[in-house]
């Protein structure tokens, strides 16, 4: 393609250059001044979409970032102190960051061992399809051992090796790491495997536990929970990359997004604490002269839920990183009856299992392990009182386009789940911590924006919500409101106490469960979120008479004469009158220039930098003549482009009587002046 347009070009060059008169010469230069223009042009765009070699991400350059203005609302919060704006994920500004969603294939070890609920099998069918199959004599396998108290977060050790098989086998253990060998006595085969048992002790305490909770509080229903979170992935990036697990949470599942859930920090752990404590770091309390001390003596919310006769499973990946041992102590005791942290450990030790960019081990994604494992637990006590915390951060920790590696498993999951039962009691809460925090679509506008806007799922189930509809109305009231992590821990205590009753909450309660309306007065400093996380704008009450002000107002009324076009035999063209008010919407300056945050408690830093620019709204009341009729309207002006564009219809605030009898198109009602009678 490049070849061809090079040669149109020179071709146009001889042209340009060829014997004649100065007219004829200066005519030429011009047509190969407008040919270059043109060429330029078209090789940039089909260097561009080469690039976004993605078909959903292409479609919706074609369809979604094109829709007309009005069908897309201006604010996904719209209250008198958040009016956050309802980012497009295709942005102009972020495309040329995106790339085309990842393929991830684990597929470089034949599976010859795997497990069936609490058996571990030889795959013969593996093994008879392998060119070994002559050579494969039996398995061994080494239970993963961690003691219910260490007293270093990192401990593990292998037991003593099981005797030969090549049958299955019915596992006493929840851990081991299988090995197989040919007839010569030489390994051909290692791999790692996981079961979830029953456990008739715990069993017996938690019946106990739960029977004296339900007596002593009186709880009116008992939801299981199950926590499910995904590192590093916005809002937005949820969007372009997991479109059908959101097509599945959204459509076959109904559950509510909360669009303005805010982080209140900025990285996994310090928005975790909030979630799982309902506090901030500092009033937990804990900073960074506590990081070798363990987190056993908190109460964390599955605490609470296993206190009350609640299964527990706690299970992440990434040991190295994982929310509460990166830089810290983790837990020297087992923070629930079912915890992987040791199985991890194991199998980051064994190196060459790993590839494709430390996604795979084994024969499996490392986040499907996890989910695995999650699931087990689930399926398991589906009929019993079960919390389940899951966080996974491997696959979307550090590049965006990995999500959409992620949309498939977490969709399978969620599938299993629904149709296994398992969510006929249970509450989901599907979430992430925060977006992406580095790269160039970071450097953004939008990418500041969507890094402070993670998403948020609440999933409870439909006999639940009929049978509760005040819980159903606040639900969907607060899919639109600004959310934290400290609503999550107090909608999980409600889950725990459930009463049926809902509440009025005070503005200035920072945390409130979502069975609860939040408050409509909610504003980022009530909320617990500092100024350089809120993704709520600043309003700016502006001189009606500014130059830039009466602009706007009269590009309004013409937006609105432009309606009227086709009518202006019965209706009259519109005047300014008089700008009755005018506000200004801009993001809060600490986004803008925020770079960087260090240090938890203890000496907190944050880094300002250049601003970036970014969208600026103006919201603008008028009054027009004839007919007096006023008129509400909401204009942004972006900064990069220096471009206005009207953001919605415009409101029309009070009546218009009998002043527009002779138009029958009801939209045009509110806009028309009637000259003629009908």
């Amino acid at each position: 393609m490049l070849k061809g347009l090079t040669h149109i070009g020179w071709r146009v060059v001889r042209l340009v250059t060829m014997k004649g008169s100065m007219v004829v010469r200066m005519a030429k230069f011009m047509i190969f001044l407008g040919t270059s223009l043109l060429l330029f042009v078209f090789y940039q765009v089909h260097r561009f979409s080469g690039q976004l070699n993605f078909t959903a991400i292409d479609n919706t350059l074609r369809t979604g970032s094109n829709r007309h203005a009005y069908d897309f609302p201006k604010f996904i919060v719209d209250t008198p102190h958040c009016k956050l704006p309802n980012l497009d994920p295709f942005d102009s500004s972020v495309v040329r960051y995106l790339r085309k969603g990842a393929l991830i294939e684990c597929d470089k070890y034949l599976p010859l061992t795997y497990e069936n609920g609490t058996r571990l099998e030889v795959n013969w069918t593996a093994i008879m399809n392998s060119k070994d199959r002559d050579y494969f004599d039996h398995c061994k396998y080494q239970p993963i051992n961690r003691p219910s108290f260490v007293e270093d977060n990192n401990y593990y050790r292998y037991m003593e090796e099981s005797i030969a098989f090549n049958t299955s086998q019915l596992m006493r253990y929840d851990f081991v790491r299988v090995k197989c060998y040919n007839k010569a006595g030489g390994l051909m085969y290692t791999n790692f495997h996981q079961f979830v048992r029953r456990k008739p002790k715990l069993d017996r305490k938690c019946k106990k536990a739960f029977l004296k909770h339900q007596q002593e509080t009186g709880v009116k229903e008992s939801l299981n929970v199950a926590m499910i979170g995904v590192d590093s992935v916005s809002r937005l990036n949820f969007m372009r990359y997991m479109r059908r697990t959101k097509d599945y949470l959204e459509n076959t599942l109904g559950a509510i997004e909360m669009k303005g859930y805010n982080k209140v920090a900025d990285n996994t752990f310090v928005n975790i604490v909030p979630m799982t404590l309902g506090k901030f770091l500092e009033e937990v309390p804990w900073n960074e002269t506590l990081n070798t001390i363990p987190f056993d003596e908190y109460d964390f919310i599955w605490k609470q839920f296993s206190s009350r006769g609640f299964r527990t499973l706690y299970a992440e990946d990434q040991p190295a990183i994982a929310i509460f041992d990166y830089l810290k102590e983790g837990f020297y005791q087992q923070p629930a009856d079912y915890f992987n942290r040791h199985f991890s450990l194991a199998m980051t030790k064994q190196k060459r299992l790993w590839y494709n960019e430390g996604k795979c081990v084994g024969t499996k994604l490392e986040t499907q392990i996890i989910l695995d494992y999650f699931k087990e637990f689930m399926l398991m006590y589906k009929n019993r009182p079960h919390f389940a915390f899951a966080f996974i951060t491997g696959l979307t920790h550090n590049v965006l386009e990995h999500t959409a590696v992620a949309d498939i498993p977490y969709m399978t999951l969620l599938k299993t789940l629904h149709e296994s039962g398992a969510l006929n009691k249970t509450a989901v809460i599907f979430y992430s911590d925060h977006g992406i925090r580095f790269g160039k679509i970071r450097e953004t506008y939008v990418g500041k924006l969507e890094e402070r806007l993670p998403f948020m799922y609440v999933v409870l189930p439909s006999w639940f919500l009929e049978k509760y509809p005040n819980v159903s109305k606040n639900l969907k009231i607060n899919s639109n409101r600004l959310t934290t992590p400290f609503d999550i821990y107090e909608t999980l205590r409600d889950v725990l106490y459930f009463t049926g009753q809902t509440r009025t909450v005070p503005a200035e309660q920072r945390g409130v469960s979502l069975f609860d309306e939040v408050p409509f007065l909610r504003s980022c400093q009530t909320a617990g979120i500092l100024p350089h996380w809120c993704t709520c704008p600043i309003h700016e009450t502006l001189s009606t008479s500014l130059s830039q002000v009466q602009n706007i107002a009269v590009n309004i009324v013409q937006s609105i004469n432009k309606q009227l076009d086709g009518y202006s035999d019965i209706c009259a063209y519109l005047n300014l009158d008089l700008v009755l008010n005018a506000t200004k919407l801009i993001p809060s300056d600490k986004v803008l220039r925020f770079e960087q945050s260090k240090n938890d408690v203890i000496n907190r830093y944050v880094r300002y930098g250049e601003r970036a620019k970014a969208y600026v709204d103006f919201q603008l009341t008028v009054r027009a003549r004839p007919g007096g009729g006023l008129f509400e309207a909401t204009v942004r002006y972006d900064e990069r482009r220096d471009e206005y564009q009207m953001l919605s219809d415009v409101s029309r605030i009070n009546l218009y009587g009998d002043q527009s009898n002779c138009i029958e198109k009801h939209k045009l009602k509110k806009y028309c002046y009637c000259t003629k009678s009908k």
